[in-house]
């Protein structure tokens, strides 16, 4: 639709029947708004607008309705940037996986959610992982990997190689519509609805995901927003009995699974043990700084090759073993997901191999001296 149709002037009846009376909004009202949210330079909606809108939906607890959240993805994913992956020389495309998480459990982790998506691509899965930088952590995917000397904020490109096992798009890169509401988000006091969209407005279009949650609620809302507003086939939401949104490490898990055939969410909980795995504190895998972080990783990916930070730059509790084992276990999920392991254990099989093998560090580096020749 053209710009003309969303202005402020346009965007004021529909805030008013959000604040006024939001039992009633409609779907097809969030839609509507929303596509005005998405217009450059706020054309569609004035800052103060914009602002009062987020305040209304967190308010009126709508920001995390499944139907609001579902509508939002699919609207905001026609502002975001198109981005093909390319086929193998039969033509076949792959199927794509991301691993993510929203956010907002306050544990300030590793990154593992990045860790294990290298891990995953070193063991045979093409992940396109869409991410940002920090929020409520020290060391945001954006963050860790301009450590490791990869470009993730080089200019976005239109076409992801065949040859490329890992990639990574920086989501104020691929979303320009949301960066720009970027001045009015931050100053506002809580967590908005677009803190929680991210995972679910990946341009490559995933076929496979494990989408970590901060709270358990979150669990079949977002199982159901992908259902509904995204191509995903597969799909894994996670969120650890602590409030993580990353499969525990210290114990339980709760895992809302999707099967995109047929539609239907399974709700289980796993734990460390199912993957043969001894459970953690979570204390032993605290993350730090981008660049103390970006050491732990090259440590592990290279076996030991490359030094640890010292002892006065790591946590106190820390652990390279438990961070191993936490960022084995998610890379599990993601190659069970993506249909390269049969199980959990056989995840983990394939993903100790990923990085017992050099595969991960590959990986990696190929990713590195792509995204520095993109930048070039």
């Amino acid at each position: 639709m053209p710009s003309l149709e969303y202005s402020p002037a346009t965007f004021k009846p529909i805030l008013e029947r959000l604040i006024t009376n939001p039992k009633t909004f409609t779907p097809d009202e969030a839609r509507l708004a929303f596509h005005h949210l998405g217009q450059d330079n706020f054309s569609g909606a004035t800052p103060v607008q914009v602002g009062a809108f987020l305040m209304a939906l967190k308010y009126s607890n709508k920001a995390e309705c499944r139907e609001i959240i579902a509508i939002a993805a699919e609207v905001m994913r026609l502002y975001t940037a198109k981005i093909e992956v390319q086929g193998d020389k039969g033509g076949q495309v792959p199927f794509v996986v991301d691993i993510a998480g929203t956010g907002g459990d306050e544990w300030d982790t590793f990154n593992v959610s990045t860790a294990a998506a290298i891990v995953a691509a070193g063991a045979g899965a093409k992940v396109c992982k869409h991410g940002s930088s920090a929020t409520a952590s020290k060391s945001g995917s954006s963050e860790l990997l301009s450590a490791l000397g990869c470009q993730p904020l080089a200019p976005t490109p239109s076409v992801i190689p065949s040859s490329l096992p890992f990639t990574f798009l920086h989501a104020a890169a691929t979303q320009p519509s949301i960066s720009r509401l970027e001045s009015v988000r931050d100053s506002l006091p809580f967590r908005t609805i677009f803190n929680v969209l991210g995972p679910l407005l990946n341009p490559t279009n995933p076929r496979g995901m494990v989408l970590g949650v901060y709270r358990k609620e979150l669990g079949p809302v977002f199982a159901h927003a992908l259902k509904e507003s995204s191509k995903v086939e597969r799909a894994l939401v996670v969120c650890g009995e602590e409030g993580l949104d990353e499969i525990s490490i210290a114990g339980s898990t709760r895992v809302w699974e999707l099967n995109g055939v047929d539609g239907s969410v399974t709700e289980s909980t796993i734990h460390p043990a199912l993957f043969g795995i001894e459970a953690r504190p979570l204390e032993t895998v605290v993350g730090s700084t981008p660049d103390v972080n970006a050491k732990i990783l090259m440590h592990l990916l290279s076996c030991g090759k490359e030094p640890l930070p010292t002892s006065d730059e790591l946590p106190p509790s820390f652990s390279i073993g438990a961070v191993r084992d936490y960022v084995v276990i998610n890379a599990a999920a993601l190659l069970k997901v993506g249909g390269m392991a049969t199980d959990w254990k056989d995840g983990v099989r394939l993903a100790r191999e990923s990085i017992d093998g050099g595969k991960a560090l590959h990986v990696l580096t190929m990713f590195r001296t792509w995204g520095q020749n993109q930048a070039a």
